[in-house]
């Protein structure tokens, strides 16, 4: 068995040891930034007013995305496809819906913010996705000759007309 003294010894050798540590070991304080003047507060506050008057609500600010543009290719592929117009102010609704459903809907943010064109993608297969609801509600016989895939959000393609006719 060792004895006290040996114990005691070895504690102190323990103790000497940190305090001949580097000053370089410690912890350095971080010196702070200027903090920003009253004009540079208020040159942020205009950049930023001027920024929310370009793009107007939070879906447009947040994904650069105009919902209004993708509704009406929607729209236009829809009516191009079915050979028939889809009522008035159906791009309106569609663009109206997406701007409801960004602040409110988690999930929807989530796919509407992917990297690169995932998020203009999901915002066309969830319109895709609405008209074809809609559609159904509202006009059946035009609903029955658009093919199931479209209510999943797979584009339309035109259909082929017999040659002679």
């Amino acid at each position: 068995m060792k004895s006290r003294t040996s114990n005691k010894a070895v504690k102190r050798a323990g103790t000497r040891r940190k305090a001949q540590t580097s000053p370089s070991a410690k912890p350095r304080r971080i010196s702070r930034t200027a903090q920003p003047t009253k004009s540079d507060k208020v040159a942020k506050a205009a950049l930023r007013k001027e920024f929310r008057e370009l793009l107007p609500t939070a879906l447009e600010r947040d994904t650069l995305l105009t919902p209004e543009w993708v509704a009406e290719s929607v729209v236009q592929e829809t009516e191009r496809y079915l050979g028939a117009d889809l009522p008035p102010g159906y791009a309106e609704r569609l663009a109206a819906k997406a701007h409801y459903l960004y602040p409110r809907h988690r999930h929807f943010h989530k796919m509407l913010n992917r990297p690169g064109n995932r998020g203009r993608h999901n915002l066309t297969v969830f319109m895709r996705h609405w008209t074809c609801s809609w559609l159904k509600r509202e006009r059946y016989a035009l609903y029955k000759k658009l093919p199931w895939s479209f209510a999943i959000g797979v584009a339309l393609y035109p259909q082929r007309r017999p040659a002679g006719k």
